[in-house]
Formats: C-alpha cells, sequence, structure tokens
C-alpha cells in the first residue's frame, strides 16, 4: 500500500506556513526523497531534490512494471549492471536517458500525487547559487561519489557542481523541446576547471556506442556513466491533465518503440 510521508525540514515561515522543505517516502519502501524549497530572485518557488536521484529510488521505478495508474511500462532491464562496478548504496542513478528521467517523474507523481518533473534550465541554475565545485576528476578517484557527502549550498542542496550532470527540460511546447535535451553541472570524469553553474552539454549518440539494440534503447545510455538527474515540484503546477505534457514524448520513433514494449517485445 502506497503513503505518503511530510516531514517539514524548515521552521514554518507564519505568512507561508506551506511552503517547507519536506521528505517524502514513497510506498512502504522507506525510500525518501529529501525536497528542498527554493525562492528565486524574481519570486518564484519550487522545490528541488536535496540530491541526486539514487540508485534505491531508481530501482524501484526500474521493477515497478506496468503503472497501474495509467498503464505505461517502466524501463526494459539493461544488458548489463548500469552502475559499472561503482556502487548502488547510497550513489547517484547514472545512464538513463532523458526519456528515462521523465518517465521517472511520471511514476513518481503517480504513486505521490504531487506534481514532479525535471528541471528547467532557469530553476536548475537557480537552484545551483552559491554551490561549491563538488566531485570533478581530479578529486572523485575515476568513479562517483555517494550523494551529499559535501557541504550544501545556500538552500540545503547537495552536487549541483560535479559527481553527475543532470537531466534538464525545457517547457512542454518550446520549439527546442525534444528527447535528447541537455544535462548541466558537469561530472566526476570532467575537468575541475570547466565546471560551472552555466555549464552544460547536449546528448548525443556516442552515449550509446556499446548498446547492441537495434534500434538503440530508448531507457539507457551505456556510455553515460557521468549522467544522472534530480527532481523538481513547482509550487504551483499545471492542471492534472496537462500533467502528461511535460513527461511524453513527441518523437515518433521513440513512441513506436515504447508501444512495441509494451507488447511484450523488447
Amino acid at each position: 500500500m502506497l503513503r505518503l510521508v511530510l516531514i517539514p525540514l524548515l521552521t514554518a515561515c507564519s505568512h507561508k506556513p506551506e511552503f517547507n522543505s519536506y521528505l517524502e517516502i514513497v510506498g512502504d519502501s522507506g525510500v525518501g526523497l529529501e525536497m528542498q524549497a527554493v525562492v528565486g530572485v524574481d519570486g518564484q518557488r519550487f522545490w528541488i531534490a536535496a540530491h541526486e536521484t539514487t540508485w534505491e529510488l531508481w530501482t524501484l521505478f526500474q521493477y515497478s512494471g506496468i503503472d497501474p495508474v495509467d498503464g505505461v511500462s517502466g524501463p526494459t532491464p539493461p544488458y548489463v549492471p548500469m552502475d559499472f562496478g561503482m556502487g548502488i548504496d547510497g550513489y547517484p542513478a547514472i545512464s538513463m536517458t532523458h526519456y528515462s528521467a521523465r518517465q521517472f517523474c511520471r511514476w513518481l507523481s503517480n504513486r505521490t500525487g504531487h506534481f514532479y518533473r525535471l528541471p528547467t534550465a532557469d530553476e536548475w541554475i537557480t537552484a545551483c547559487a552559491d554551490s561549491a565545485i563538488g566531485w570533478h576528476h581530479e578529486n572523485s578517484d575515476d568513479r562517483y561519489q555517494q550523494v551529499a557527502q559535501l557541504k550544501p549550498n545556500k538552500f540545503g542542496i547537495h552536487d549541483m557542481l560535479g559527481n553527475v550532470a543532470e537531466w534538464v527540460d525545457d517547457p512542454p511546447n518550446s520549439p527546442t523541446r525534444a528527447w535528447g535535451q541537455q544535462v548541466f553541472g558537469g561530472g566526476w570524469d570532467d575537468e575541475r576547471a570547466v565546471i560551472e553553474p552555466g555549464f552544460s552539454r547536449a546528448s548525443k549518440p556516442d552515449w550509446q556506442r556499446q548498446d547492441p539494440q537495434i534500434p538503440k534503447s530508448i531507457w539507457h545510455l551505456t556510455d553515460a556513466q557521468s549522467v544522472g538527474f534530480r527532481v523538481v515540484r513547482p509550487m504551483n503546477p499545471p492542471d492534472r491533465r496537462e500533467w502528461d505534457l511535460w513527461w511524453s514524448s513527441k518523437v515518433e520513433s521513440i513512441n513506436s518503440i515504447h508501444s512495441s514494449q509494451q507488447r511484450g517485445e523488447r
């Protein structure tokens, strides 16, 4: 049975007591998602995950099967262990496609009743304020590190710069919205000198170079071992009927592959 636990992490303000950081437990798993309240300089308000999505939470999604709420299936099993021997417990999940990260947000929203999605580039940069550079090529020992090991920024958010680069998204009607998109913040394999709040890169075919499938997987990136993500919950979510616009793909080839997988094909 699914349950939702909200535990305030910040002292409530008398004028806006509802906008606190909180911890959300997904179902009976005991796995929590710590969400930090962020107020931007322009007054925008949203919650963003205090750290990157971990394997503990990602695995719940990966093996959840057909979603009982909307009938959408989860990822197909990967061909190789996607942590590539770097560790699971407390580490950031990696090597998922942008589409896969979107579907995680769908799954999480269905199970909590709250609207979750990937951050926009503006939200990500806002949440990155005052962040120190974390794990990079010179200090990471050639692997990602457990989340939240380093000092958080002023919002209580960890690992915005370094450890794993993070997917961002464009609003549904944006002309640049596509399957690939950008990752922000740099990862454990990037040089320290290039990591800054505005540092980003676009996805590319090489991130699936070792994938043996034809066509390539819509879920996994075999050669993007420093790519992960964190989620956002906007203070003012869209109407429930519009949630799907943030998660679905308009790329015909992806929709076709997903439909075949729901029929039991790989």
